[in-house]
């Protein structure tokens, strides 16, 4: 990804400590993989120019390269995801874990002990307060860089951002921080169940799908999909049935 940005004017922004506004999936389908067979990968972000950089790279250097696995790029197409106009019901479900540090004072708020080594990331112990909050708050940094002046932000609202948190796994990973140095990151995958409440609400969700929940997003962390989807005046058992 970054030799896709290098010399260009997002290179710099390079571990500069802001979110670059990108998040990108797993290769999919997932599994052993034979000399030949195909895999694709989604790249998502609120900035298109950001994403139509990495595509006149991949164009030209048609080499990708997953650890010590090498692909050939054959093919590029443009997805629009989006979660609905207000009333739409769905959930999104984590395609990659999430990764959420609770800053100093999170953990004061909530009174969390921070005497051991990996205390800083949230855990399911801690409850699902401090996770929401951080959430937000990492939301709304995403949309003061990304989102126009004039909308106002997830923190700026009444009302949650999803109606339902549900945990499927939490788990420990170690990550290639930087260059020779790794460090062991906790990481929780969720669905989230969400209801449109507004335009407003629904820019903060898709900005949500787009830049990536949570942090470390430039190494994979956060990325998300839509997994179920029912639009106002539809009914689940209609959408579930809708090709029968």
């Amino acid at each position: 990804m970054w030799r896709a940005l290098e010399d260009s004017k997002f290179d710099r922004e390079h571990d500069n400590g802001h979110p670059l506004g990108l998040a990108f999936s797993n290769i999919f389908p997932w599994g052993d993989i034979q000399e030949g067979e195909q895999r694709s990968l989604l790249f998502a972000s609120p900035r298109e120019d950001l994403l139509a950089t990495i595509a006149r790279d991949l164009q030209r250097n048609q080499e990708f390269n997953v650890g010590e696995m090498a692909f050939e790029v054959d093919d590029l197409s443009q997805l629009s995801v989006d979660v609905g106009e207000p009333g739409t019901r769905g959930v999104i479900e984590t395609a990659t874990g999430v990764v959420v540090r609770l800053i100093p004072e999170h953990r004061e708020r909530y009174g969390i002990d921070a005497d051991y080594e990996t205390a800083t990331y949230w855990r399911p112990k801690h409850t699902i307060d401090p996770f929401k909050e951080a959430v937000h708050e990492n939301l709304q940094h995403k949309h003061d860089r990304f989102a126009p002046g004039y909308r106002d932000g997830p923190t700026d609202v009444d009302g949650e951002l999803f109606e339902g948190y549900d945990l499927l796994k939490t788990y420990a990973l170690p990550v290639t921080v930087t260059n020779g140095t790794t460090a062991e990151i906790l990481l929780s995958k969720w669905r989230f169940d969400y209801r449109v409440r507004n335009d407003t609400h629904r820019s903060h969700l898709n900005l949500a799908l787009d830049a990536g929940i949570g942090g470390r997003n430039g190494l994979g962390f956060g990325f998300s999909n839509i997994v179920e989807k029912t639009k106002p005046g539809e009914s689940e058992l209609e959408v579930a049935n809708a090709f029968a």
